[in-house]
C-alpha cells in the first residue's frame, strides 16, 4: 500500500487536487485561482 502524502493542495474553484506544490503553483499562475493547502483524511 502506498502512503498518501501528508499535504495536498486544492483549487476549490476547479475542484482539482494536487500532490505536488510546483504543479499547484503552475495552476495558480495560469488560472489566477487561489490554492489551499489541505491534509487528506485517511479512514
Amino acid at each position: 500500500m502506498v502512503p498518501m502524502s501528508e499535504v495536498n493542495w486544492k483549487c476549490f474553484r476547479c475542484n482539482l487536487s494536487f500532490k505536488d506544490e510546483n504543479i499547484a503553483d503552475i495552476h495558480k499562475k495560469i488560472s489566477n485561482h487561489s490554492i489551499t493547502k489541505i491534509k487528506p483524511i485517511v479512514a
